[in-house]
């Protein structure tokens, strides 16, 4: 179990650091918008949500690249996990269309949904600049799990902490209008987010060559049965987070309702919670990737030891952060805003 718990170590700490990364984009967003107000506060919090809500699914269905590439890697099949590559990719670009044709319907139906008006006209500004973020966060993320799943992390990790630093300037520059441009406020958060997901998916593509420049030569030919194999895999792990998604998102919609200031609120009490959150995700990544691994050299038993070990693992990271938000929860919110 120690030598289980060291090899979950090496891989969870980068995905946690690269989660907890992920996670700091949206912190960056609502701590740049405090500053300009309540609804930009607001604007960023229902965006995410509504944004996230599809996307976050869409990426559920990739879940499953972790089980056929880490299978494929354990036992030793370099052709095979290629091929769950470009099925992975091929899913990502599938996926696109609807994704963003998703996110403009919702939308589009925010008064509809009774959303209080300021909200809405701050919002719509943020989210469509948010929604061309879409095809480089889906292919982004099927080259994480791909790159995961082989045991390369630290790239993963490096990229996800480079990229907050362009989410950083591009807040400062979009939201606060600095360098000579326009102060756009939530409307810059969500360029500035936009700008960091095209750094992401290019970083990940620059990494892929370096690694393995074979790949760019393989047939890049859809594997219909194969993204058939990967949907049966991640399409319930995309029902369950959209369960969960979907339940935020409905209580945010409703909170929406009554005004800028108590949307404000709940974006920072979600904000922090869903930060806690990472931990135990990218705990996960590392199990599946740990267990889908041994499961391919055949041994049975090491899978099951670390399936229990992550489940330990996370349970004792996540009791920390119960701690933590009841020892100093009004420290946490002066992160985000003075009014405190």
């Amino acid at each position: 179990m120690r030598e289980e718990l060291l090899q979950t170590l090496r891989l969870a700490v980068p995905l946690v650091l690269a989660e907890l990364g992920w996670m700091a984009m949206g912190v960056v967003d609502t701590m740049f918008v405090g500053r300009v107000g309540a609804e930009a506060i607001g604007a960023v919090g229902l965006g995410t949500m509504v944004f996230y809500g599809i996307a976050i699914c869409a990426a559920g269905v990739l879940l499953g690249l972790d089980t056929l590439v880490a299978q494929a890697f354990g036992a030793g099949d370099r052709q095979d996990y290629h091929r769950s590559l470009v099925a992975g990719v091929g899913m990502a670009v599938l996926m696109i269309p609807a994704v963003m044709g998703l996110v403009w319907t919702l939308e589009r139906m925010l008064p509809q949904m009774g959303v209080n008006n300021e909200v809405v006209l701050a919002t719509r500004p943020y989210l469509h600049a948010l929604i061309w973020s879409t095809p480089p966060l889906l292919i982004y993320f099927a080259l994480r799990r791909y790159l995961q799943a082989l045991h390369i992390v630290r790239p993963v990790m490096i990229t996800l902490v480079t990229a907050n630093l362009v989410n950083l300037a591009g807040n400062w520059v979009l939201v606060l209008g600095h360098l000579g441009a326009p102060k756009l406020g939530a409307e810059g958060a969500g360029w500035a987010t936009c700008l960091s997901r095209i750094y992401m998916a290019g970083a990940l593509i620059f990494v892929l060559w370096r690694r393995d420049p074979e790949i760019f030569h393989i047939a890049w030919r859809p594997d219909t049965k194969r993204m058939w194999t990967l949907f049966k895999l991640g399409a319930p792990a995309a029902a369950q987070m959209a369960v969960e998604i979907g339940v935020f998102a409905t209580v945010t919609v409703l909170v929406s309702r009554l005004n800028a200031t108590a949307l404000a609120g709940h974006q920072i009490a979600l904000t922090t919670v869903s930060t806690t959150f990472m931990m135990p995700l990218g705990i996960s990544s590392a199990a599946a990737v740990r267990v889908g691994f041994e499961l391919g050299r055949g041994d049975k038993h090491a899978a099951a030891r670390a399936g229990w070990t992550a489940l330990a693992l996370g349970a004792a990271v996540m009791s920390a952060a119960a701690i933590v938000l009841l020892a100093v929860p009004e420290a946490i919110a002066r992160v985000f805003t003075p009014d405190v």
